[in-house]
């Protein structure tokens, strides 16, 4: 959903923003009500029910993307494997194959220039029993850098640049027959824009 500056203006186009505003209250009622019928209706006995855990699905998915950005740069196909959902992991290993063998990278995360937020949590029930996908969004503002390393460890001149990059971070996590696998990253996706948006309502 747009944020800030990105949304209509109040003054100039105030039933575009109060329909925008509905549509944003809309949809995370529906988030909610997914995530509460996964939490008391999505198990049968004798599994317990799902431990939502809502606090920690912020600094989960802030470590998930430290840790993803950190293993590509350093060609870590293991960590990707474990931490990247299918597709994502695939996309990563294809890059990592065209990488020059000799190429040395180094990802910094320098600073989040903004506290990290989830802005979206959701839950779709699957035809399995007892089977379901928690996908939650998480707004990350940083300044990160990705520098080129040569062979006697400095680094090559023209890369290594702070830049601030706002990231919309989807995590996801499986529940298989009543039980649950740990979060991964399934990507990222775009802001929406506020028009394009109020075009779907219908």
């Amino acid at each position: 959903m747009p944020t800030g500056s990105n949304k209509p203006s109040i003054f100039r186009l105030p039933r575009e923003r109060l329909r925008l505003e509905w549509h944003r209250f809309s949809r995370r009622a529906r988030d909610l009500a997914t995530v509460l019928y996964f939490k008391f209706l999505s198990t049968k006995k004798p599994n317990p029910r799902p431990m939502l855990r809502l606090r920690s699905t912020n600094p989960t998915a802030v470590a998930l993307h430290n840790h993803m950005y950190t293993a590509f740069a350093e060609g870590d196909t293991t960590t990707l494997s474990s931490i990247c959902a299918e597709g994502l992991f695939t996309s990563f290993r294809a890059r990592l194959a065209s990488r020059p063998q000799n190429e040395r990278l180094r990802w910094t995360l320098h600073r989040h220039t903004r506290r990290p937020r989830v802005v979206s949590h959701r839950v779709g029930i699957l035809p399995q029993d007892q089977t379901a996908l928690r996908q939650a969004v998480v707004r990350i503002r940083s300044r990160q850098s990705l520098a080129k390393i040569k062979p006697d460890g400095e680094v090559v001149e023209g890369t290594g640049q702070e830049k601030e990059v706002t990231e919309y971070v989807v995590v996801q996590k499986t529940m298989w027959r009543g039980k649950e696998e740990e979060w991964k990253v399934w990507g990222t996706v775009e802001e929406s824009d506020w028009e394009k948006v109020l075009a779907g309502e219908g």
